[in-house]
Formats: structure tokens, sequence, C-alpha cells
């Protein structure tokens, strides 16, 4: 049985945490007493204290040593968290001290780097200059696992379906209208009584699963009782799409934020043909005790401020 949580307040030290983040690192209790400048005994003793303490085995002893079990995976997690957060703290310690606000790693879904995105990165690259930003693009479910790993401070994505949400904190900012698009000059783009029937005749671009286009282009063919199209090519990259409707008649599905900017360009254009679906709405997402760091504050607002939620953010030159 797991101890009460007060034991793990009054007893938890910090080479507790310490031995369960060098000992995954490592994988040796060698290794790890040697980085902790420790005897072997002294660790092993160490490791069995954390055991008492929690109230149960974290390890499974082998011939070939040490491995976590279940419980040991989850302790494992969180001191690599604690280890993360202490990396984050050091560095904005460091950065304010300089006259910086630090470095922030934000997650993006694709469809947003045509309007969301790049407003908003622009306004933090004008008003906070010694702001440093990585910014990841990819699909939500693998932002979210690296949100939880705690390789990305923010992202701004959905959280797919079965996706465990305690940990989490989730602000919507609005859902996402699909519309079918191709290239400019389409034969089907200015024919108003096209029928999705009619543009099932064409080579489609698909999303791979478990991607949410990928099911509302199953559903839109489904309740439309048309057969799907004969020819689809797969692809989670939006960039390859986009270049193969500009250079083919191709089809594709798409967000409306992502072809209004590419149709000001004068690459794609929406056919006339309703999709009632939407897309579950997307939003800021971030860790659960997470202590926000100023970079964090500074994008989450700015963030806020482009998704039409908040009013205008103050100008600030760092």
């Amino acid at each position: 049985m797991i101890n009460p949580l007060e034991q793990f307040r009054s007893r938890l030290r910090m080479r507790h945490l310490q031995l369960l983040f060098v000992l995954s690192e490592e994988g040796s209790l060698r290794k790890t007493a040697h980085i902790m400048a420790l005897t072997q005994p002294a660790v092993t003793k160490a490791l069995h204290e954390l055991e008492s303490l929690v109230g149960d085995a974290l390890f499974t002893r082998t011939h070939k040593g040490l491995v976590a079990n279940k419980l040991g995976e989850a302790a494992i997690r969180y001191a690599q968290l604690v280890f993360a957060d202490l990396s984050g703290l050091h560095e904005e310690m460091t950065a304010l001290q300089s006259g910086n606000l630090g470095t922030l790693r934000i997650g993006s879904m694709g469809s947003l780097v045509g309007g969301l995105l790049p407003r908003t990165l622009a306004q933090l690259t004008q008003r906070h200059p010694k702001l440093n930003i990585t910014v990841v693009i990819d699909t939500s479910d693998v932002l979210l696992q690296a949100l939880s790993l705690d390789q990305l401070d923010l992202v701004v994505a959905r959280i797919t379906d079965g996706w465990p949400t305690d940990e989490l904190i989730f602000e919507a900012f609005d859902e996402e209208v699909i519309q079918i698009v191709a290239r400019t000059g389409h034969p089907q783009q200015h024919n108003s009584e096209v029928t999705l029937e009619t543009l099932a005749r064409y080579p489609w671009v698909v999303q791979s699963q478990p991607a949410p286009l990928r099911e509302i282009y199953q559903q839109i063919f489904r309740e439309s009782q048309v057969q799907a199209p004969a020819s689809q090519l797969e692809t989670a990259s939006t960039m390859l799409t986009v270049s193969l409707l500009q250079q083919t008649d191709m089809v594709a599905l798409m967000p409306l934020s992502l072809v209004e900017y590419y149709s000001d360009l004068g690459v794609l254009a929406p056919l006339p043909v309703k999709v009632s679906a939407r897309l579950m709405p997307f939003g800021l997402i971030s860790r659960k005790g997470r202590v926000p760091t100023a970079a964090m504050e500074v994008v989450k607002a700015e963030l806020r401020v482009q998704a039409g939620l908040e009013g205008t953010a103050g100008v600030t030159n760092d």
C-alpha cells in the first residue's frame, strides 16, 4: 500500500529524486554511485529508504540489474520533471540577471502557421526582442507527448480523444471550420453545381490515421452516401499537400485558416461544396504543476490577444 501524502512531504529528500533521475539516465547502480560520488552500498541503502518511504518496491531485481516496475516508472517520470523544472529555473534566473526573458519552447499544430502563430510571433519579437523562442510544428498527439515530458513549455493544439487530461490545463481558443480545397484555377473552382460525388472522381490528398482531418474525410463521404475516392495519397505534411494541390487537380480537406492564407497567396482556392463537420476546439495547453516563467506569461498573454480573447497587450521593449 502506498504511504500517505504527508509522509512523502516530510521524508522525501532531494537526494531520493536525484537517485531516481541518475538511475534512469545511467541504468546502473555502479554508474549512479560514481556520478553521485557515493559508494554503491550507500546508493543501495538510499534506494531502500525511498521504497520504504513509498510503501512498495519501485524496481525488480534481476540478474541483469534493476528494472523499473510501473510504480518505479511513475516515480522516475516525476523525478525527471523536477530536474527539468530545475533546469528551467536556472535558465530563467540566468536570463533575468542578464536582462533577458529567457527561452520559451512552444509547439503548434500545422494548421496555425498561416494565421495565429505567425501573428503572435511577429508581435513577440517586436515587443520582447530579448525573448528567445523555439517553435515545434507537429500533430497534437506528438506535441502533447513532448509537453508531458517537459520538452515543450506551451502547446497550441487540441487534446486528442483518449488523451489523459488530469495533468493538463486547457484554454479553448476556437473551433476550426473545414473546407474542400484545390489549386487556383481548378476545373471545379467556379462550378456552383459541383457535388461531392463529382469531386470523388478526382484524386485526394488525405491525412494519415488517426489525424482528425482523416476522420472528417471518412465522415463526409459516409454521411453523403458517396463512395470515397478510388485514388488517394496519404501524408501528414502540409507543405507536401499544398505542393501536390498546386501542381495537379488533386483535392484535399484543409482548415479555413490555412485556406485563407494560401488563397491570399493565389495558390489555393476553396471549392463550393460545404463541409458541415468541424474539428474539436483547439487552444492553449500547459502542464499542471509547472510554475509559469516570465517568458511563458508573456507568450500566453500574446496568444490570447491574437486569438481575440483579450485586449491589446502592452508594448514592451525589453
